[in-house]
């Protein structure tokens, strides 16, 4: 493709998988406008597409390829280029299957990113990694999602990668080993962000627990980043348990802007199914874990992901699960059946689980989440809480909701919301935090309003 005026260039952004493909989309779109295109919320006015994939379990891969084939069929006359984990697993059988697709990249990040501007015929490549200027337009999704430039919250991403190796997990093979980003990238972008109004800040990466650059941890960076006024909070995912430390539980229930909320995957309790996994620790542990936590932070949310179905999972197993689950008491967690990934160890472990067998037992764990859920959510109910506003809503006749928003315990896209109902505080704007009174808690999600302050 030879090069055209970037004024010509208009790019419209999919994202699909992690919070850590929004953070790199974000940061791509922001290099594309520094050399000069603009990116656009809505499809039918873009020149190009483009598709950032995911590829982790059999799921994600099937949606990823469905948006793909979506795009060319809908935007027969526009450019579509893909990138992310897919590709990156995938790119030799893509590029047979989709010939539709102008061109195939693989992880939004270095000589990859490149080469995706270039094939946007742009004359003034820049690195993907700079992050000088923020976007025109904002970037939606297919199917009219709202944008994720138009909420208050933005993802930072602070490592990629993973040393874990854990049995099921394809990311070591896509992504490489663990690698934290240096202090002054993520000061950078973390700038960048709040410069487009951001105004809590989510730390994402493969385990964020153990991240370390120029000097600092985890808790040294966090300092850094609450130092900016701009900032009022910062929430922390995708914490691997056996790396959340005491001082770091003591830490998060002193410092005002960090968000009381563990992010901890412990796919399973049972110690012979998490050995089987290569993970650390069993219910007993994790239990003490979270009493531990509790004691420190008695409002703390506590947020995980469990796995069904894995290989050599029994039914006394899977009853183990359900006891574990059924004691800790999550406020957010969701249940998956495992998915054999090329090239991970597991793929070839027997004996495997039914397909059947793993969906019901999936269906009685997320049924017993839920309602555990909910049951601590009731326990709410009359309590007052900041909620950070991330939407308004349009009042109609006999509606009355009128705000959308989240508490320190509800992290943005995976878990619940609070809709806010009756008055706010007159001029309050989005990124606003208010303080609410509970009057309801259906599920995951809150009801407050009253006397709003």
């Amino acid at each position: 493709m030879g090069s055209r005026p970037a004024s010509l260039v208009s790019v419209y952004f999919h994202t699909l998988g992690c919070p850590k493909n929004e953070a790199d989309s974000r940061t791509a779109c922001r290099s594309l406008v520094a050399a000069g295109a603009v990116v656009v919320a809505d499809p039918d006015e873009a020149t190009h597409i483009v598709i950032n994939t995911c590829g982790f379990i059999q799921d994600a891969k099937e949606e990823s390829i469905g948006a793909i084939l979506d795009a060319c069929a809908r935007y027969p006359q526009k450019t579509v280029l893909v990138t992310g984990c897919l590709v990156e697993r995938y790119r030799a059988e893509l590029q047979r299957g989709i010939p539709e697709v102008a061109g195939w990249s693989g992880l939004l990040e270095g000589p990859e990113g490149d080469k995706m501007l270039r094939r946007l015929g742009l004359e003034t490549p820049k690195s993907l990694s700079e992050t000088p200027t923020h976007p025109r337009e904002t970037p939606g999704r297919l199917g009219g999602e709202a944008s994720l430039y138009s909420a208050p919250y933005a993802y930072l991403k602070i490592s990629d990668g993973c040393d874990e190796l854990c049995t099921f997990c394809a990311i070591p093979g896509i992504k490489g080993a663990y690698r934290s980003l240096g202090r002054d990238e993520i000061l950078r972008e973390a700038a960048a962000l709040l410069t487009e109004g951001a105004k809590e800040l989510v730390l994402v990466g493969q385990d964020t627990a153990v991240w370390k650059s120029d000097g600092l941890d985890l808790v040294g960076l966090i300092d850094l980043l609450a130092a900016d006024e701009r900032v009022r909070r910062i929430r922390v995912m995708y914490l691997q348990p056996e790396h959340v430390t005491a001082g770091f539980l003591e830490y998060m229930a002193e410092q005002p802007k960090l968000c009381r909320y563990l992010d901890i995957p412990f796919q399973h309790s049972d110690p012979e199914i998490l050995r089987r996994m290569r993970r650390w620790g069993d219910g007993r542990a994790y239990l003490g874990f979270l009493e531990r936590a509790r004691a420190l932070m008695p409002d703390v949310a506590v947020r995980s992901t469990f796995i069904v179905g894995f290989p050599g999972e029994g039914e006394a197993h899977f009853g183990r699960l359900l006891r574990f689950v059924d004691e800790a008491g999550f406020d957010y967690a969701g249940g998956f059946v495992y998915s054999p990934e090329e090239g991970t160890r597991a793929a070839a472990m027997r004996p495997r689980v039914g397909r059947a067998i793993a969906r019901r037992r999936l269906n009685r764990l997320n049924a017993l989440l839920m309602e555990r859920a909910e049951s601590r959510h009731q326990q709410m109910v009359g309590s007052r809480v900041d909620v950070m506003i991330d939407s308004f809503e349009e009042e109609d006749e006999g509606e009355t909701v009128i705000a959308v928003g989240r508490t320190a315990g509800q992290a943005p896209e995976v878990d619940g919301v609070t809709y806010i109902e009756g008055g706010l505080p007159e001029g309050t704007m989005v990124g606003d935090i208010v303080t609410v009174t509970v009057s309801a808690a259906p599920g995951y999600d809150l009801v407050a309003g009253g006397d709003a302050s």
